[in-house]
């Protein structure tokens, strides 16, 4: 078929009109990620096709030459304004920066200079006005030109490995809008080698607008059909990379084909790329997490569940994933970190505990010596003498204020310890043993440790113990011959400390009585309220610890302290007033 300047005219005509609508319709979204360098792109393939309308209704003149040289104006941005669009388009947005343009913006204008200025016949080597050709002229390049081609190939083709490895990892959507852009990039590019190299033959005008034509067909479908200014893909590691929960993706042979770097933290002792491998040797050190996976893919329907793990708590859920066809190909395994969630829940369950207990201690505990003094009352109104019945109003008050003052010390000791600092036990359990009333019992303390806690709370739990020793670990109340030991458990001297006890050689606590002794109101004296060990419970948990109550050496009681945060870090010892003294002072 004859190709006449009337047919080649049309063709570069109709490549620069596509071009052209389509760089307007892209502007328009703009503010997309990539859609400024795609406009760039287009707009520069319409110049480019332009210059060759002019060159061929030029028809051999000093115009057709001059349109031969303008024509690399556009040639430049089309190849790189492509190129950046398909970097932002396959998630690598951050590469873009203005240096990374300044780079590769080198070349076209060195391109544009040496059109012009033609440097020792170094780009263009001669013009030849061929009536035959379709724009009546034609020319023979030099080496500059050579060196144009390679490097805009060079773009061309990292932009299609780009494309290309997006289509392989894309869902439907994106699969094809990639489809179609891998067209839209590949065509020119095809069709300016066909005429460059002549790989059909001699052809006498330039087929590259042929493949704007085609291109901006492919365009037109991926920004119609599959939206393209609208919805551009996330890159599937940048996606994984932000993922704040662990995630596993596994075949059917349980084999691990995914995994991003939270979940990779999970398996912190596999040194090796865990792809391809066992999940069940990868998850040997977590027979927790394993015993589960096994259990949530029992079945391929979507299971979730909470498990106790890494010292925390974590929400696992299985997703089965299917292929294109409906059939299983594996699962999809997410690890959630719930620990704080179950922090507060357990926080907001202490603190409704706590208001009910208060409610409780009000309503129960207040009442009764209410009851006596109301009581003492109607009776000092009805006799003439009512100075006798005083006496018993005071006592009932005198203990109603005692309740209300221990019931305030639950609700401040029992408030999470939110600020701890470093205690030494030897020092707190002094300044306590020193401000309670000891009568003749004697202390020994044989520890060194330091724990990270709240000073004025723990010296209260000292406080409490000592006197639970003193008033009830004698036959007397008073602390007759009664021996006080405070320690450590572990060894403070290589900061192995495990916690700390206090212990007494008295008539220590029944067996059948420990699990009741830090109940509310617990009490074996008629006088008391039975709030002391309560509140040394109440401290405990507030810290994070644990406190049992079992039998000393000595065959009396012994309270243990664990789970304590030990640490090496000293206590201020600059002879300034501590929390506790300030504290104490003010008492």
């Amino acid at each position: 078929m004859e190709v006449t300047p009337d047919l080649g005219l049309i063709v570069y005509f109709v490549a620069t009109a596509v071009a052209a609508v389509l760089a307007g319709v892209v502007w328009r979204h703009r503010e997309k990620s990539g859609a400024v360098w795609l406009t760039v792109g287009l707009a520069g393939a319409a110049f480019w096709a332009g210059t060759l309308v002019v060159r061929t209704m030029a028809r051999g003149d000093a115009l057709a030459e001059l349109m031969a040289r303008l024509l690399y104006v556009g040639v430049g941005p089309s190849v790189l304004g492509t190129f950046l669009f398909v970097l932002a388009y396959s998630g690598r947005e951050h590469l873009i920066t203005r240096k990374t343009v300044a780079l590769l913006s080198i070349e076209p204008v060195v391109l544009v200079l040496f059109a012009f200025v033609n440097p020792g016949d170094l780009f263009f080597r001669s013009f030849n006005y061929n009536s035959s050709a379709v724009a009546g002229i034609t020319y023979e390049t030099g080496i500059a030109f050579d060196v144009h081609v390679l490097y805009s190939y060079g773009l061309s083709l990292a932009g299609m490995v780009m494309i290309i490895e997006l289509l392989y990892n894309s869902r439907a959507l994106y699969r094809g809008q990639a489809g179609a852009l891998l067209g839209a990039t590949t065509l020119p590019v095809l069709l300016n080698a066909i005429h460059i190299f002549d790989i059909i033959g001699e052809i006498p005008f330039d087929t590259t607008p042929i493949g704007f034509i085609l291109s901006g067909t492919l365009y037109a479908i991926a920004i119609v059909r599959y939206r393209l200014v609208d919805i551009v893909p996330i890159a599937r590691d940048r996606v994984l990379d932000n993922v704040t929960d662990g995630v596993f993706v596994v075949d059917t042979q349980n084999r691990l084909i995914d995994i991003n770097p939270v979940a990779r933290e999970m398996l912190e002792e596999i040194d090796e790329s865990p792809i391809g491998a066992s999940l069940d040797s990868l998850l040997e050190g977590i027979p927790e997490l394993r015993d589960e996976y096994h259990e949530l893919t029992e079945r391929p329907v979507e299971t979730d569940r909470e498990l106790a793990l890494f010292g925390g708590h974590y929400h696992i859920r299985a997703t089965p994933i299917e292929d294109g066809r409906d059939r299983h190909a594996g699962w999809l395994l997410i690890v959630r970190d719930i620990s704080d969630r179950k922090r507060r829940e357990a926080q907001l369950q202490r603190q409704n505990e706590r208001l009910e207990r208060f409610a409780d201690l009000v309503s129960h505990d207040l009442r009764n010596p209410l009851n006596v003094a109301d009581g003492y009352l109607e009776l000092a109104r009805d006799d003439e003498d009512p100075e006798a019945y005083l006496d018993e109003i005071e006592r009932s008050h005198e203990r109603m204020e005692t309740i209300i003052e221990d019931v305030l010390a639950l609700a401040r000791e029992g408030a999470d310890v939110t600020d701890p600092k470093p205690v030494s036990l030897a020092d707190v359990a002094e300044r306590a043993w020193n401000g309670v009333a000891t009568g003749a019992a004697t202390i020994e303390i044989d520890t060194d440790g330091s724990i990270l806690a709240d000073p004025n709370r723990t010296a209260r739990v000292f406080e409490n113990l000592f006197r639970n020793s003193i008033e009830h670990g004698t036959e007397s109340g008073n602390g007759d011959d009664l021996e006080i030991a405070v320690g450590t458990l572990g060894d403070a001297a290589d900061g192995s400390v495990e916690g700390f006890y206090v212990a007494d050689d008295g008539i220590g606590i029944p067996p059948s009585d420990r699990d009741d002794v830090f109940a509310d109101g617990y009490t074996t004296d008629e006088d008391g309220t039975g709030f002391g060990l309560s509140i040394v419970n109440e401290i405990a948990t507030a810290h994070g610890w644990t406190v049992t109550v079992t039998e000393s050496e000595s065959g009396g009681a012994r309270f243990e302290f664990r789970g304590v945060e030990p640490t090496t870090e000293a206590t201020p010892t600059d002879g300034s007033e501590s929390d506790f003294e300030a504290e104490s002072s003010r008492s």
